[in-house]
């Protein structure tokens, strides 16, 4: 009995050892595995994170593109501008325009006035001619004022014309930025 119960128990020693060993392969692959999983998880993870941060700047973009003018509300605003400018110009031209009218009559009115008076003064020389002083050396008190008020109309059609140039090259700038 003694070879039969150490026959059996080799046996069940032999069969414990092939038991322990098939567990110990199979727990192999199973940590393989484990290992497999958990390096998946931390790749999962990060890839999370990855999508996170771009989803993020995705909505920054959003953000920015809604706050500025898409290229055709641009272009309409440059358009109202444009034309609220040429309006503006046009009416300053039409007062530029008016001015100068008004500075050309002025100055026509004062060449009438100048004829006259050096009709009155050349009458007044031929009457005169018996006095002993020349009349001609005598200044009138007004044509100093004459001379001063035409310096000053030529001065401000200048400064008119000046404007005008000033305004187109404004409009100029504005329409090519």
């Amino acid at each position: 009995m003694d070879a039969s119960n150490s026959g059996e128990s080799n046996k069940i020693l032999n069969q414990s050892k092939s038991a322990a060993e098939a567990q110990e392969e199979a727990e192999a692959p199973k940590s393989a595995l484990l290992e497999k999983l958990k390096n998946k998880k931390k790749e999962l993870a990060s890839m999370e994170e990855i999508v996170r941060k771009l989803e993020k700047k995705w909505q920054q973009v959003q953000d920015n593109a809604s706050k500025q003018p898409t290229p055709a509300q641009r272009e309409k605003t440059l358009d109202k501008q444009l034309h609220s400018l040429i309006e503006q110009l046009a009416a300053k031209q039409g007062q530029a325009e008016g001015l100068i009218t008004e500075i050309h009559l002025k100055e026509m009115e004062l060449e009438k006035l100048n004829g006259l008076w050096r009709r009155a003064e050349s009458s007044s020389r031929n009457q005169s001619s018996d006095y002993t002083f020349d009349s001609r050396n005598k200044l009138p008190i007004h044509t100093a004022g004459r001379s001063e008020s035409l310096q000053r109309l030529m001065l401000l059609r200048s400064a008119f014309v000046f404007y005008i140039l000033v305004l187109h090259i404004l409009v100029f700038i504005k329409i090519s930025f």
